[in-house]
């Protein structure tokens, strides 16, 4: 059977096989985890944060629509007013 299961790639399914399995897993977790001193590494500065303010979306909108060469209904079309909603909900900025 153990010479089978090597062969065939088989994963071992017996109690004392699943135990070690499970204590090999445990040890694996814990040297990663020892490994990981710091979150210096995984840390990602951001930019600043802008709150809302109907004024600063009065100007991005404009600037928007400008930019984009957008016609002045493209504000009233569904779509915009649901990316709008969503970004709305935003707590941290987008």
């Amino acid at each position: 059977y153990l010479k089978w299961s090597a062969a065939n790639g088989f994963m071992l399914m017996l109690p004392n096989d699943m135990k070690q399995q499970c204590k090999d897993a445990v040890s694996s977790a814990w040297s990663v985890l020892r490994r990981q001193s710091s979150l210096e590494g995984h840390l990602v500065e951001r930019g600043p944060i802008v709150q809302f303010s109907e004024s600063a979306f009065h100007e991005a909108t404009i600037s928007w629509l400008i930019e984009t060469d957008q016609p002045i209904h493209a504000l009233q079309h569904p779509s915009f007013g649901r990316m709008v909603e969503i970004a709305s909900h935003a707590r941290n900025g987008i």
